[in-house]
């Protein structure tokens, strides 16, 4: 009696003889990248992700023998490429990938990122959550969209917990908490978790050190939101590697920290390995692109022609690292002092800014939170010299825009577009509430880096 073969993992995930393993690991790979818009602001963010089905069961010993046969898929390619690997670990940056594997099937990730990340464990909820789906209800009645956020957060969760101690649900709730009618807005420093790492001294790093340590634990949520008040976004609470705040710091604790911004309501941003970032606003989190090094301050100006000496770079740097202390954020529109001048006169006749007397922000620089509390922009030329504050950008829209960034964001890239289309050249500093710096010109936004 002849046996029948057992059948493939694949087939019996597909079920349908109208439908391909092909089709079925590309139609797993768009609900990935899907996944992947509701974490990234911007579309173009999302990385060129890799995605390696072994595309048929072999034991060890079929494998050691014959190879593995596998499928591979990628986020901007519409075909599908097949190749043999003697070992899965051949796989291109198969150290930095997610590794999914059952029943002897091998599905790796690989998108494009190095050290361990967020991603990965999202990535590992989808493939359980995706998995249990269409092993119970088939592919042609998967619905896992509606499970996008909670997936989400479980990663985000499992990851700063699993390596910072960090109660993702913690800063959650303080962040929704007000203080005499106030949202938070403050920096904690959180070091990354080591059973056998270096030991730090109670006084290490510390301008002020607290005498009894206070548990950063939701049993102390009333306590730790009174502590948060002597914090902003450069005086920094300090937690040790037991869960404790120990004090207070204005400067770089350990290398190996990671930095929680709380800047309002529901609203927070974390740093992690130095220059990685995941925000949590509008009810979603939001994963940062940071495979895009920041501008200069000079690049970003250098639509305003060649003629800008150092000090005046100096300066102008001055005045936006100011300005980024505006907890609400601003913008600062910069120009050539004839178009400048001419900007700021015509937004004051038409009544949507306000006039001042000349001043050099770079001379009166601890006015420059002030003068940017206000809703509107900042009008000043490459002298610093302003006259103008409060302006509302005005001009068609003309530029498509980006819903998640905000009205800040998409009105400056607007009126930028719009002025360059009057052959007006202009600079828009962008600073959002969530502290990241952008500069808008030459038709593009650049993250600004800040010497």
């Amino acid at each position: 009696m002849k046996r029948r073969r057992k059948k493939n993992y694949w087939d019996q995930l597909i079920d349908d003889s109208s439908i391909s393993r092909e089709e079925l690991f590309f139609r797993i790979k768009d609900l990935y990248i899907s996944l992947l818009r509701h974490t990234y602001n911007d579309p173009k963010d999302i990385p060129d992700v890799k995605m390696y089905f072994c595309s048929e069961q072999r034991t060890l010993e079929e494998g050691a023998e014959k190879g593995y046969p596998i499928t591979l898929v990628q986020h901007r390619s519409s075909k599908a490429e097949t190749m043999i690997v003697a070992d899965i670990s051949e796989i291109e940056n198969f150290a930095n990938s997610y590794s999914w594997f059952q029943n002897n099937v091998f599905v790796v990730v690989d998108f494009c990122e190095t050290g361990i990340s967020p991603l990965q464990f999202i990535t590992a909820a989808f493939f359980n959550e995706l998995m249990r789906q269409i092993s119970t209800f088939g592919i042609r009645r998967l619905k896992i969209t509606h499970m996008f956020e909670p997936l989400i957060s479980s990663g985000v969760v499992e990851f700063f917990y699993g390596f910072y101690l960090l109660d993702i649900n913690l800063l959650q709730t303080l962040s929704a908490l007000t203080y005499e009618g106030s949202y938070i807005d403050c920096l904690i420093y959180v070091p990354k978790f080591s059973a056998g790492g270096e030991k730090r001294t109670k006084k290490s790093g510390l301008d002020i050190a607290l005498s009894e340590p206070v548990a950063f634990s939701v049993e102390n949520l009333r306590q730790i939101r009174k502590l948060v008040e002597l914090s902003d976004k450069y005086v920094a609470l300090v937690i040790n590697d037991a869960g404790r705040i120990i004090g207070l710091t204005t400067g770089d604790v350990w290398p190996s920290e990671c930095m929680v911004r709380l800047w309002g309501h529901l609203s927070w941003t974390i740093t992690y390995e130095e220059t990685k970032k995941i925000s949590y606003y509008d009810a979603r989190f939001h994963i940062h692109n940071t495979r895009q090094k920041g501008f200069s301050m000079q690049k970003c100006l250098g639509s305003l022609g060649k003629g800008l000496n150092e000090e005046q770079v100096y300066n102008i740097e001055r005045v936006v690292r100011q300005a980024a202390r505006q907890r609400h954020g601003t913008i600062i529109i910069i120009g050539t002092p004839e178009a400048a001048e001419s900007e700021s006169l015509r937004l004051r006749d038409a009544r949507t800014a306000t006039g001042i007397h000349p001043v050099y922000l770079h001379e009166k620089i601890s006015l420059i939170p002030y003068l940017t509390s206000i809703d509107g922009a900042v009008i000043m030329d490459t002298d610093c010299r302003c006259t103008c504050i409060g302006a509302i950008l005005d001009g068609d829209a003309v530029t498509r825009g980006t819903p998640a960034r905000g009205a800040r964001y998409n009105s400056t890239v607007n009126y930028i577009t719009r002025r360059s289309q009057l052959d007006q050249t202009f600079v828009g500093i962008v600073v959002s509430e969530d502290g990241t710096i952008d500069a808008v010109a030459d038709g593009r936004v650049n993250l600004l880096s800040l010497s």
